[in-house]
């Protein structure tokens, strides 16, 4: 049980570390996009944030858990129109995204995350997305329990 404790305390100490490593610049852009993801989802407690270009628009995809669920909201960011929220019950021993990235982090090196969704494939709920590491594109795909299926060069 020791054990168990000591290592989500490392997980969490490095996701702190990671988080603040890739942290975005705290932009109003950011600050409008999380307030109206609070409109529609009060409960959400926003945990990672990924501003990403999509067919030639920005859009920010917050990451949240809100109870027992998980799940992640877009936010186109000249509008501040949702355009796509996506809930899932949270599995047991479900890492956050900050947590996930953070393991993925420690597992691959100073990464930087480019892209990432949560999604459900084949009954497994996981994140997907693209990352950066020594000037280098690698797509992954990461269980959200934090095992690594896919890390591959783009």
């Amino acid at each position: 049980m020791k054990k168990k404790i000591a290592v989500i305390m490392m997980v969490l100490a490095l996701a702190l570390i990671v988080q603040g490593a890739f942290a975005e610049e705290f932009t109003t852009e950011k600050n409008n996009a999380l307030a109206a993801a609070k409109v529609s989802l009060p409960e959400a407690v926003v945990d990672y944030t990924v501003r990403e270009r999509d067919d030639g628009r920005y859009e920010w995809d917050l990451f949240f858990t809100q109870g027992n669920q998980i799940g992640e909201c877009e936010v186109l960011e000249s509008t501040n129109e949702i355009r796509k929220v996506t809930l899932y019950e949270k599995p047991a021993g479900a890492l956050t995204a900050s947590e996930a990235m953070a393991l993925l982090a420690e597992k691959k090196g100073a990464i930087t995350i480019i892209d990432l969704e949560l999604d459900r494939d084949n009954g497994s709920l996981r994140y997907e997305g693209e990352a950066e590491l020594d000037g280098k594109r690698y797509e992954f795909e990461m269980r959200v329990t934090g095992e690594i299926i896919e890390w591959e060069r783009d």
